[in-house]
């Protein structure tokens, strides 16, 4: 296991970045995982990071399509240079609203676009001189002009059967994000069905989840602060379908009902006590450790322990918990 803490962390500013993780450090957490939706960007975020903290980095996951191959391979290279070779590169599809309404890109044949992406970057951080002219990209004579110092990790973040199958196929880890712990034997079985029919072991790859996690005494305050924080999430197509497979239809039938007549708050509400007792880990601090030590009994090899509540002070309640249960 590799415990990790996920960036940002809501509500505490980007300078107390460098302190923050490395009070993690010191109680244990060994990698720093960052997110990319609305900002900050993941590089700006880890290069802060690297060359300060000791501790493994990694992004999980920047969308495949908003940045060309050669930019996500240059910077990666860069954040390999700056960590002493600690980096990992996480890709994924993201969603419609990041793609299509905020990039203004397709989001079209997402899976197929994926695997192109994954199998150009393996080329371009290897340090060759890439040209490539595929179904979805095309690249001439590039080549990075400072190759990683050390092999960079590709997880790819998968949510559905199909994606999961895919990971399995082709990255060197897999990126998971708001699943229970009941779930984690067939999603894995998918990682692993992708992993064999190309011929891999599936016990050779690495699994990372972020764990969203809340050690406080307001349950009920908190389960309504999580419905408002991620009924966003279960309106996207790919997330809807996601907890849908989870076995959440009815929370998703709901949700969308509400948004189809401008009912934000309805929306929320939607997302019932077991659905979010399900996906996070909201609760005492020995409810919260116990969850995540499942999680790792499960078969997370990186849980990225991302803090719901607000602020630097809070988080680092909820992150001390976790590391003094787990190390």
């Amino acid at each position: 296991m590799e415990l990790a803490v996920s960036l940002p962390v809501n509500g505490m500013p980007l300078t107390e970045t460098v302190p923050f993780v490395r009070s993690c450090a010191e109680r244990g957490y060994t990698a720093a995982w960052a997110s990319e939706v609305a900002g900050p960007d993941f590089a700006t975020l880890l290069g802060q990071v690297a060359g300060q903290v000791d501790v493994d980095l990694g992004v999980a996951v920047a969308p495949m399509q908003t940045r060309a191959p050669w930019l996500l391979a240059a910077t990666a290279s860069s954040l390999s240079h700056l960590s002493g070779g600690r980096f990992s590169l996480g890709v994924g599809t993201s969603s419609e609203v990041i793609v299509e309404q905020w990039s203004g890109l397709p989001f079209d044949h997402p899976l197929a676009r994926l695997r192109e992406t994954v199998e150009v970057l393996r080329q371009l951080l290897s340090g060759e001189r890439v040209s490539h002219d595929g179904e979805y990209l095309r690249i001439q004579r590039y080549r990075l002009f400072a190759p990683p110092p050390a092999p960079v990790p590709i997880f790819v973040g998968a949510l559905n059967p199909a994606s999961l199958r895919q990971a399995g196929e082709l990255g060197d880890g897999v990126c998971l994000n708001q699943c229970g712990v009941a779930h984690l034997e067939d999603i894995l079985s998918e990682v692993a069905t992708g992993a064999e029919k190309a011929g891999r072991d599936p016990a050779g790859l690495s699994v990372m989840a972020r764990l969203f996690c809340w050690v406080t005494d307001d349950v009920p305050a908190a389960r309504n602060e999580v419905r408002r924080s991620f009924a966003p999430y279960a309106a996207t197509r790919v997330y809807n379908r996601f907890f849908r497979w989870l076995g959440f239809t009815d929370e998703m039938d709901a949700l969308l009902a509400a948004l189809s007549q401008g009912d934000r708050a309805g929306a929320a509400g939607a997302l019932s006590d077991e659905f979010i007792d399900t996906l996070y880990a909201v609760g005492d601090a020995d409810h919260v450790a116990g969850r995540v030590q499942a999680y790792v009994d499960a078969g997370i090899t990186i849980p990225a322990i991302a803090c719901i509540g607000t602020g630097r002070a809070e988080s680092e309640r909820t992150l001390h918990t976790i590391a003094a249960a787990l190390t």
